[in-house]
């Protein structure tokens, strides 16, 4: 019987989840929420309308990437969206009462 040598290299052909881009963002391309929101953003500018806040931008991601993201529900980043909306909304009242905030 043939001897087994004692270590074997073995290139696997594995795609690992980038960390910055992961499949759950990363599968729109064009139409990722980064891309939406910046292309939101210029045409605002362009209006003359201040862009899209923080919340507004993080609802649109997690409406976006609702049901993809692995081993979360669908659910947990609709109430994650609906939250930031919630958030941005109470900003907006608070303006209302005073303009300076």
């Amino acid at each position: 019987m043939a001897k087994l040598p004692d270590t074997i290299n073995v290139k696997l052909n594995v795609k690992v989840d980038d960390p910055v881009n992961p499949k759950h963002y990363s599968d729109f391309g064009d139409s990722s929420a980064v891309i939406i929101i910046r292309n939101w953003n210029k045409v605002r500018q362009a209006l003359g309308v201040e862009p899209v806040s923080f919340d507004v931008g993080n609802a649109l991601k997690y409406m976006q990437r609702a049901g993809l993201k692995p081993g979360q529900a669908e659910v947990q980043d609709l109430k994650k969206a609906i939250w930031y909306l919630q958030e941005r909304v109470h900003v907006l009242d608070e303006r209302e009462f005073d303009p300076a905030a």
